[in-house]
C-alpha cells in the first residue's frame, strides 16, 4: 500500500507498513490509519491506564508536549502544566519529546533544497525516498522503523508501562487487554481479516500508519522552493542565506533539514537527571528535523535551551556547556583517550569530543540572529491533522489523564 503526497511541488510515493503484513486481507488505508488514531489516543496501552501516545505527542504542541522532559504514566495534566502524581515512584522521562510530524520521512536521503535562477531546484530521482525499515528513531537512533518505535514506549517504565507489569511482558499484557475489548476485536478484524489475531505486528502497523499520516510539508519555505517568490519575506530570505553561511546546513540539510546523524553538541545536562545522559554513546544525539521547529520549544535532546535564540547563542559561543563533552584537542586529559567505544558515558574529561560539525559563528549580530529565527519560522506548516477522537474503544478518557489537575 502506498500513500501519495504532494510536497513543495514534488510528487512522492512513501511506502506504509500495511503492505508487508503477513496473511492480511485487503483493507482501506483510511481504516488502518483510523484504527491507529484510536490506539494512539487510548490510554489502555499504558500499564496504569492513564497515559496514551498522545499524552506526550499532542496536536496542541505540534505533536510534542512543550516540556523540557516529559512526564509519562503516574502524572496528570497536559504539556507544561502536567505534574507528577506518583510521589516520585515514576521517574521523569530523561529526554525531550520530539514532534512526530513528518516522521514518515525520518532518514530521508540528503538532497538539494535551494532554488536556483528563480525556479525550484531540479529534483533528484525520487527526492523523498525513505528506507522505511531502516528509518532512525528516537534521539539515540536505538531502533529503526516506525513499526519498531511504536512498541517501545509501551515497554518503558517512565513513559507508559509504569509498575503494572515487567518490561518483558508489557506488550503481551497490552495485547491481552485489546483482545478483551469487543470493539477492538471487531476493528482489528475489519482491518486485518478474521483469521489474523491481534498481535504485536498488527498493533505496530496500525499506530505507525497513523503516525505516517501526520505530514506537515506545505510551509512558506516549500511554496518558495516550488517557485512562489512571494512566499518568504525579505528577512526570511536573508535568514536562509545566513543559516547556510553560519554552517547550520552542515547538519540541517535536505528537505527535512536534518542529516539524521549522531552528533555531540555539548548541551548542558538537565538538573532533574541523576546521571548524565550519554545518548547513543559519547554523548551523541540524532540531529532533529527543523520543520515546525518554531512550534516545538524547548529544544535539544533534554530541553535545556528554551528558545531558538538560546540555541543560536549556544552555537555562537562555540563551546561545550557539558563537562563530559570537550573540544577535540582536549581529549585524552585525565588519562582517558575517549576511544574505549563502550558507550557507557563515563564522567571524566575527554569521554567525548564536541562534534566536528559544531561550528562557531563569531560575533553573530542580533539582526543576523533575528533573520535566522525568521527563516526558521518559515518552516512552519500548521495545517496538520489535529483531530482528537471524542471517545476511544476502552471507554477511558481520550488521551489519558491530560485534564488540568
Amino acid at each position: 500500500m502506498k500513500k501519495r503526497l504532494i510536497v513543495g511541488g514534488l510528487v512522492a510515493l512513501v511506502a506504509v507498513s500495511a503492505a508487508a503484513l503477513p496473511n492480511r486481507e485487503r483493507a482501506d488505508e483510511a481504516t488502518l490509519e483510523e484504527l491507529g488514531r484510536l490506539l494512539f489516543w487510548d490510554p489502555i496501552l499504558s500499564g496504569e491506564r492513564d497515559t496514551s501516545c498522545a499524552t506526550c505527542h499532542h496536536p496542541d504542541f505540534a505533536y510534542a508536549d512543550g516540556r523540557a522532559l516529559s512526564l509519562g504514566t503516574g502524572s496528570v495534566g497536559l504539556g507544561p502544566t502536567r505534574v507528577d502524581r506518583s510521589g516520585g515512584r515514576i521517574p521523569v522521562v530523561k529526554r525531550n519529546s520530539p514532534t512526530i510530524l513528518n516522521t514518515a520521512y525520518n532518514g530521508l536521503e540528503r538532497g538539494r533544497r535551494r532554488r536556483q535562477g528563480g525556479t525550484a531546484t531540479p529534483p533528484v530521482a525520487n527526492p523523498l525516498a525513505v528506507d522505511a525499515a531502516r528509518a532512525p528513531m528516537f534521539w539515540d537512533r536505538r531502533v529503526r522503523s516506525l513499526e519498531t518505535q511504536a512498541l517501545e514506549p509501551i515497554k518503558a517504565l517512565e513513559e507508559m508501562r509504569g509498575t503494572a507489569y515487567p518490561e518483558n511482558v508489557a506488550v503481551d499484557s497490552v495485547l491481552a487487554r485489546l483482545r478483551g475489548l469487543p470493539e477492538y476485536v471487531t476493528l482489528f478484524r475489519e482491518v486485518f481479516g478474521t483469521g489474523t489475531p491481534i498481535g504485536a505486528t498488527q498493533l505496530a502497523a496500525a499506530i505507525s500508519a497513523f503516525e505516517r499520516s501526520l505530514v506537515a510539508m506545505d510551509s512558506p519555505f516549500d511554496r518558495f522552493r516550488a517557485g512562489d517568490s512571494t512566499a518568504l519575506t525579505p528577512q526570511q530570505i536573508r535568514g536562509m542565506d545566513e543559516f547556510d553561511d553560519a554552517g547550520c546546513e552542515n547538519c540541517h540539510d535536505g528537505l527535512m533539514f536534518s542529516d539524521f546523524d549522531l552528533e555531540a553538541e555539548g548541551v548542558p545536562e538537565h538538573p532533574l537527571l541523576a546521571q548524565p545522559d550519554s545518548g547513543a554513546g559519547r554523548f551523541r544525539f540524532r540531529t532533529p528535523s527543523l520543520r515546525n521547529v518554531a512550534l516545538t520549544a524547548p529544544y535539544m535532546h533534554n530541553g535545556t535551551l528554551a528558545t531558538l535564540a538560546d540555541v543560536l547563542r549556544h552555537y555562537d559561543k562555540g563551546r561545550s556547556e557539558n563537562p563530559n563533552v570537550v573540544a577535540g584537542r582536549d581529549r585524552g586529559r585525565n588519562g582517558d583517550d575517549g576511544n574505549d567505544g563502550d558507550g557507557a558515558g563515563r564522567q571524566n574529561a575527554g569521554i567525548a569530543s564536541l562534534s566536528g560539525q559544531f561550528r562557531r559563528v563569531d560575533d553573530m549580530s542580533d539582526q543576523e540572529m533575528a533573520d535566522i529565527i525568521a527563516f526558521l519560522g518559515a518552516l512552519t506548516d500548521e495545517s496538520f491533522d489535529r483531530m482528537i477522537p471524542a471517545r476511544v474503544p476502552s471507554g477511558l478518557p481520550s488521551g489519558g489523564a491530560i485534564d488540568r489537575p
